[in-house]
């Protein structure tokens, strides 16, 4: 072993009687500095690094727990493929987009659950009633008008007959009620024209369905010249979203619709996992899209207001009711920075387990389903063990 010399200057009082000495100390080592390799850290005290989210928070969306949010036993052909066909996506798409925790996902697939139809469709159902009541619909009475006759002027003689005075029906085309109905303009209910009608009973046969004679028109000398009758028929879909959704004096709805002969309401009506409705909605989305990265999209910007050239209800639009992509990544926009209630998004109430504020921020104005979206919702805290992620956070925060 090298031994290793240092010399130091010294001076100063000696230990006992020894006389004060002066010169030089000299201290002699080995000159090895010894430094571990490593430091075995077995049974040290390590901090404890705590996550406040239980062990279900990061786990997948499955079939299964769909199928118990939704209350049936076995789902049908139809619902299972939509649910194949967007389950890839939600668990893509969910550590990013605000479905990371176990109140987030049953909130989430509560909502949708009733937005969907029971994941049967990703568009709105055009089949309503002649008692509908969405937007400017109304069980008043009101006279025809030119809009109302021009946005169902292809339908006119499915709607309408003229009988004479002898009961006998007169043939007339589409541009010939027209003119007639707004030369008499007879007050109408006008969901009885776009919706399904089922007529009146025939005095004659109870079990049988009869058109109603809505007006009648006299000659000069007061006899009767014809009536004018609403026969039952089916609705018409294009021209009843487009109404449903067109703006109106008081709308609140914020949809950044054109008016019904615009058809921007049947363009624009609920599509994707969410029913994203009204063009105000489609341009959001596009725009929240183009700012967002979803993973393994690569089909870059899209404008999904966007028509094709030469048939306006041909257009962009329809990628969301078309590909569940599209119709997942719409549902995710809206969950996320959609429309708010009381000034907070569906995912910010989901934080805070307030299902009435979740229900009212994905669509306040439908409050005939809200019993339906809290069932679902009851349905889905057990599904998703709400009660055991209490459970556990409770534990963790001691």
């Amino acid at each position: 072993m090298l031994l290793k010399k240092s010399t130091l200057p010294g001076t100063g009082k000696m230990p006992g009687n020894i006389p004060p000495e002066t010169g030089k100390i000299e201290f002699v080592t080995s000159g090895q500095i010894n430094v571990p390799e490593s430091v075995d850290s077995k049974g040290a005290p390590v901090p404890e690094q705590k996550d406040d989210k239980c062990p279900n928070c990061s786990a997948e969306l499955t079939s299964e727990l769909i199928k118990e949010t939704i209350g049936v036993k076995n789902l049908s052909a139809k619902q299972q493929r939509i649910i194949n066909s967007i389950l890839p996506y939600l668990n893509k798409y969910r550590k990013d987009f605000g479905l990371d925790t176990c109140l987030r996902k049953a909130h989430f697939i509560a909502q949708i659950a009733l937005e969907s139809a029971g994941f049967t469709t990703f568009e709105e159902g055009e089949e309503y009633s002649s008692s509908i009541s969405l937007g400017v619909f109304s069980s008043s009475s009101i006279p025809i008008n030119i809009t109302i006759v021009e946005s169902l002027k292809d339908n006119l003689t499915s709607i309408f007959s003229i009988v004479d005075a002898k009961g006998n029906e007169v043939s007339k085309t589409n541009d010939e009620l027209k003119s007639l109905l707004l030369s008499e303009n007879p007050l109408i209910v006008d969901g009885e024209l776009y919706g399904k009608y089922q007529g009146v009973k025939d005095p004659k046969s109870p079990k049988k369905r009869i058109g109603k004679v809505i007006k009648q028109v006299f000659k000069p000398d007061k006899s009767l010249d014809y009536g004018i009758i609403l026969k039952p028929h089916t609705y018409f879909g294009v021209p009843l979203m487009s109404r449903a959704y067109a703006p109106y004096q008081g709308d609140t709805r914020g949809l950044g619709n054109g008016n019904e002969l615009t058809r921007d309401g049947w363009k624009f009506k609920g599509r994707g996992l969410k029913q994203v409705t009204g063009r105000a909605n489609y341009e959001s989305f596009s725009k929240y899209r183009k700012k967002n990265n979803f993973i393994d999209d690569t089909t870059g910007a899209i404008d999904f207001t966007e028509e094709k050239q030469g048939d306006s209800l041909k257009g962009k639009y329809l990628k969301l009711s078309e590909d569940p992509m599209y119709a997942t990544q719409s549902a995710i926009w809206f969950w996320n920075e959609g429309t708010k209630y009381n000034k907070k998004s569906a995912k910010q109430h989901a934080d805070n387990d307030d299902v009435d504020s979740v229900s009212k921020a994905i669509n306040r104005y439908d409050t005939k389903a809200l019993p339906k979206r809290a069932k679902n919702y009851e349905r889905a805290k057990i599904a998703f063990e709400i009660k055991e992620h209490y459970e556990f956070i409770k534990k963790e925060k001691k």
